[in-house]
């Protein structure tokens, strides 16, 4: 064979490779797809759909849209922002258009992007998180959120359709490890698309906090560390440009915030919040984020959800701070609803799981307190020398009559003879490295049953093959995610079993 035959013939098995990946196998995975039964319709995921929808709506009456992440899900009512407007002489339709911090706020940017139109207003209301102030994109979520909603495609950008590509085999994967498994991602709560109106409102009855410390230790807000990366900031400058030339104006509010759950409340830092707020957004800003520092009693189930009479109260907040940009300074006349109480419910109503009898004194903690200084809670710091010794520990729900919600990173080092752990639902989160020094452990035992423990990037690494035993309803959350975070779990799955 003559070197030109043999360069012919390197080529068109190079043509025939390229026709397979960029032909045919695109025509596979698709056809794939379709061969699979939907598995997230019912669930939170769904309901972005609706909401680009209504957003998309044609109509002559001007919108307004409330751009952030769950904290909008969970803290606007737009029929009571509707009427109370309407009150006030201004018609508009109200869009809130923010779901789920997993997907991240720069892609609600893209999304809503072109369905602005003069007269509009666009109120930017992002939670202080990395993942919102920041072009994050998690396209494992998107692909959930697009399942049956093929429209959220074409909008998002360049950056994020190659995200997407490579997510692809393995969303494809996922749903068909649901349809093996039979249990389909959990739909009958509040993160559920049922749990919304028509008015893309999240109706579900919240009627209380559910947090058993009002605030969620695990996810405290730094507003002193906080910033706006320098490439969202980019993104929303030229949202707010383009806005402007077709005859929208865009905004800034803040978002609901846990008094409790914020590490400073000094009045400087809070100010130095605003002023890097201000100056990475260029436009109006309607609010003062120190009114959104709200008391625990008005939360749900994390420290930006507000529960149903806490939406009341951010909705007339809001609509007060839109006025007063519009011009109108007169009162608004909205009932208040009262702070309801706690709705934290112990383990079956009873005395806190109290772990194994003997094992008491097994256990070093630390107390946590709150910003009086008043004991509110316990740390897990180390095992005492017998404790060390053993092949299985319990750890108890209280010590001292204090739940114990945290495990310090290490506080498990020297139990190298230990088989199997069980951990109490008042474990909030488990640290990185949680089980470095425990290289025997083959069993660890999770009971909760409310919410999954939370974990980190890192929480196994150092572990060995541990086998993680979940409550069998639960298995669902940990493997789809429960709420409106990120969920690390994902990667853990192929340890995670059922009991």
């Amino acid at each position: 064979m003559t070197q030109s035959e043999e360069k012919n013939r390197t080529i068109k098995k190079q043509a025939a490779f390229f026709l397979v990946f960029f032909l045919i196998l695109p025509a596979i995975l698709i056809a794939a797809e379709k061969s699979l039964p939907v598995c997230y319709g019912q669930s939170y995921y769904a309901e972005l759909g609706e909401l680009n929808k209504k957003l998309h709506e044609e109509g002559e009456t001007p919108k307004i849209v409330v751009i952030g992440g769950s904290s909008v899900a969970f803290g606007l009512d737009p029929a009571l922002m509707e009427e109370i407007l309407l009150e006030k002489g201004y018609a508009y339709r109200v869009c809130p258009f923010g779901l789920y911090a997993a997907i991240g706020t720069s892609v609600m940017l893209d999304l809503s992007a072109d369905a602005l139109k003069e007269g509009d207003k666009v109120i930017l209301a992002m939670e202080p998180t990395a993942e919102t102030l920041s072009t994050y994109f998690g396209a494992l979520s998107y692909w959930k959120c697009c399942e049956e909603n093929a429209e959220l495609l074409p909008p998002v950008s360049y950056q994020k359709k190659t995200a997407l590509l490579g997510t692809y085999v393995t969303y494809l994967q996922e749903r068909a490890g649901i349809q093996r498994s039979g249990i389909l991602p959990v739909s009958n709560d509040v993160y559920a698309k049922s749990s919304f109106d028509e008015s893309g409102f999240l109706s579900y009855d919240r009627p209380g906090n559910v947090m058993r410390l009002g605030f969620d230790p695990t996810a405290m807000i730094d507003l002193a560390t906080i910033t706006v990366a320098p490439e969202f900031a980019a993104q929303v400058q030229e949202y707010i440009r383009s806005a402007r030339e077709k005859g929208a104006d865009v905004y800034l509010s803040f978002a609901p915030m846990n008094r409790s759950a914020i590490k400073d409340l000094d009045p400087q830092v809070m100010l130095a919040f605003f002023e890097r707020m201000r100056e990475a957004f260029p436009c109006p800003v309607i609010s003062n984020p120190n009114l959104y520092v709200l008391d625990s009693g008005w939360f749900y189930d994390n420290n930006f959800h507000l529960n149903s009479a806490g939406a009341t109260v951010r909705t007339v907040l809001l609509t007060e701070d839109l006025l007063a940009e519009l011009g109108c300074y007169t009162a608004v006349e909205a009932v208040l609803p009262e702070m309801p109480p706690s709705a934290y419910e112990s383990l079956g109503g009873k005395t806190a799981y109290a772990g194994v009898e003997g094992q008491e004194e097994f256990f070093v903690t630390e107390p946590l307190t709150d910003e009086t200084g008043a004991m509110i809670a316990v740390r897990l710091v180390g095992l005492s020398d017998t404790a060390k010794e053993q092949s299985a520990l319990v750890l108890p729900e209280e010590v001292g009559g204090l739940p114990l919600i945290e495990i310090a990173p290490g506080a498990f080092d020297g139990a190298g003879r230990l088989l199997e752990l069980t951990i109490p639902e008042s474990v909030l989160a488990l640290p990185d490295r949680a089980f470095a020094g425990t290289p025997a452990l083959e069993r660890l035992v999770l009971r909760h049953k409310k919410t999954p423990c939370q974990i980190t990037d890192k929480t196994f690494e150092g572990a060995g093959p541990v086998r993680v035993y979940v409550p069998d309803e639960m298995y669902a959350l940990y493997r789809d995610g429960a709420g409106c975070a990120t969920n690390p779990w994902e990667r853990e799955m192929d340890r995670v079993y059922r009991y």
